[in-house]
């Protein structure tokens, strides 16, 4: 008889259990998601910048170079460029530093051709994981020119 009256009393306390196990592990879920999507989309971003800088080194001559840059980077994002907001890409000459110099068109042999690729990532659920509303990516590959 004393046994039946404990486990009566304590009826609901699975139920309370399973909520605070069950909040704490779908927190850890959706962060570990959430961080694996930032990381993909970050290589991807630092993958098209430097197969970009890769394919306007090896076409330097042409007159569209820097369109056709463009357009090669965007094929590299795997779609991502239409899930970002504020999705950029930049074609330029630079100096050592990175800095734009001019045209990319007009550069000399040994000087650096640069693809800077920006965008805005945005999280699925910045509020649960306190993180901020956009977290800025940008990346920057430089190469040597060899044309000219």
């Amino acid at each position: 008889m004393i046994a039946r009256k404990i486990t009566s009393q304590r009826r609901g306390v699975h139920a309370v259990e399973f909520a605070f196990v069950a909040l704490i592990f779908f927190m850890f879920l959706f962060g570990v998601l959430e961080y694996g999507r930032l990381v993909f989309t970050r290589q991807v971003i630092f993958n098209a910048a430097r197969e970009g800088a890769r394919y306007a080194v090896v076409n330097l001559t042409d007159s569209t170079i820097v369109s056709d840059t463009q357009a090669y980077v965007k094929t590299r994002m795997a779609g991502e460029d239409a899930n970002l907001k504020n999705y950029s890409c930049q074609v330029y000459m630079a100096d050592n530093n990175g800095q734009n110099i001019g045209a990319a068109g007009n550069a000399a042999f040994g000087q650096y051709v640069a693809v800077q690729v920006d965008a805005d990532y945005q999280p699925m659920l910045p509020s649960l994981l306190f993180m901020g509303k956009t977290l800025k990516l940008s990346s920057k590959a430089l190469m040597y020119s060899e044309a000219n």
